[in-house]
């Protein structure tokens, strides 16, 4: 007696066909694919981004420091990528590290609520452009300003995190938030309370912290470089130096993100148009009729929603004191008197 074959059904040939492609997902997900990255496995992102951003490890003074009142020297601290650098930055760069050894001030120092700054040597440039630059205006009429006195200037753009310990978390204006997110929607006026309590906090003199003239932003900004941007002239490059609206176009990035200039300081190109001290003025030589804007302050620097033209060193732009917005900020810089220098006790290590 012949027996007959036994026959699957079309439903459960179905079922065995879904758990062999369930199978080899598995064994896909978990097996093969975990093998094969671990083979070459990335770097994160922060890491790459890290290590592009950072030159040789300056060398620390130490003992032989002398230092403004309130300040320490930062350390580890780090020169900027030499390939970042053209002709006239390492020229600029040379001076910063000349002048740390004379005056033995060290090139990064860091105050009492983390706020990092760096040396900016005496000397002088010329402010403004000349009329071939692409992006040129009238009002960047050129001129030579001397600057008599080294300073420090905020390496960053002023923090939430710094802004909170100074002023309340409660007083936090800004819309995109995080602690190393640069604080946004500030006054002029909110700038000074802001520098003024600072001073108060660490018992120094109400001029102790101010935020930079204009003309001091552009030198520091500039960094011994005459061309439209710290590092040249070509603006395909600003990507790598800036947030603004070609790369970014949406908010502001946390403090530091990009390459830093010669001396050292971070985002002075995009990322947030940055308050500076006094009003703005008519360069010499602009004969244009004084207005409404000549009781303005002035502001700088371009910011994450402006073209590259509006993040030029020599771009100048001016806003009423009481304005706010979330594409304004503030870096403050440090007064240097140097007949107080001062040892210091310890060196903060950072």
């Amino acid at each position: 007696m012949s027996m007959a074959k036994k026959r699957f059904s079309r439903l459960r040939i179905s079922i065995w066909c879904l758990e062999a492609v369930a199978l080899l997902a598995c064994l896909e997900h978990f097996v093969i694919r975990p093998k094969l990255l671990g083979k070459k496995k990335p770097k994160p992102k922060a890491a790459q981004e890290q290590l592009v951003k950072r030159g040789d490890v300056i060398r620390p003074l130490a003992d032989d420091a002398l230092l403004p009142a309130a300040l320490q020297e930062s350390f580890p601290a780090w020169y900027p990528p030499p390939a970042s650098l053209n002709e006239e930055g390492e020229l600029m760069l040379q001076r910063q590290k000349q002048l740390s050894q004379e005056l033995r001030l060290p090139i990064e120092t860091v105050n009492s609520i983390g706020m990092k700054f760096r040396l900016v040597p005496a000397g002088g440039c010329l402010i403004g452009s000349p009329e071939s630059e692409i992006g040129h205006s009238p009002v960047e009429v050129q001129h030579y300003r001397e600057f008599p006195e080294p300073f420090y200037m905020g390496m960053y753009e002023v923090t939430q995190e710094q802004w909170e310990k100074i002023m309340g978390a409660e007083n936090n204006p800004s819309h995109f938030r995080g602690a190393q997110q640069p604080v946004e929607e500030v006054s002029w006026y909110d700038c000074q309370e802001f520098v003024l309590k600072l001073a108060r906090l660490e018992g120094l003199d109400e001029r102790a912290y101010q935020l930079p003239s204009e003309a001091e932003w552009e030198y520091a900004c500039r960094a011994g470089t005459s061309t439209a941007y710290c590092f040249g002239n070509n603006p395909k490059m600003l990507g790598k130096f800036a947030d603004f609206a070609d790369n970014n176009y949406k908010r502001p990035r946390p403090v530091g993100q990009r390459l830093p200039n010669a001396l050292g300081l971070f985002d002075m190109h995009g990322n947030l148009w940055e308050w500076c001290r006094d009003l703005y003025q008519n360069y010499p030589g602009d004969f244009s009729p004084e207005g409404e804007v000549n009781s303005w302050r002035s502001i700088r620097g371009g910011n994450w929603h402006v073209g590259a033209k509006s993040c030029r060193s020599a771009n100048r732009c001016r806003l009423p004191g009481p304005s706010v917005g979330n594409m304004l900020g503030f870096r403050i810089k440090r007064n240097i008197n140097l007949a107080e220098l001062q040892a210091p006790a310890e060196s903060l290590k950072n």
